[in-house]
């Protein structure tokens, strides 16, 4: 085979690398709008690892730990009871390593 000849091969793999990547990768996403959401009902604990973060007790006996924007200022409270609709994220990873990773989309005092 030729320089040029090589040259072509390459770019035909390289053309069909990127188009299956443009094909492939958006079937490869998650929508976590569509995941199934979680109905919890438990107490709001503050843990003091790495720092202090603050994490859901559920009822359940399972620990829930808000990612993202986490646990609102408001809720913040030792000992407060909340219900919590989430989405659990076991995409995402934390150094609290407390429980079940979870994105809060509505919380309320009990």
């Amino acid at each position: 085979m030729t320089f040029h000849g090589t040259e072509a091969a390459m770019r035909r793999t390289l053309g069909l690398i990127l188009f299956l990547a443009v094909v492939i990768a958006p079937d490869c996403q998650t929508n976590h709008k569509d995941a199934g959401a979680i109905n919890v009902t438990g107490t709001v604990t503050h843990f003091d690892l790495e720092g202090g973060f603050w994490a859901i007790k559920g009822d359940d006996g399972k620990t829930y730990d808000p990612v993202g924007s986490g646990l609102p200022t408001e809720f913040q409270k030792e000992g407060l009871r909340v219900r919590v609709e989430a989405v659990p994220r076991p995409d995402m990873v934390s150094v609290h390593m407390t429980g079940t990773l979870v994105e809060i989309k509505k919380i309320e005092r009990l």
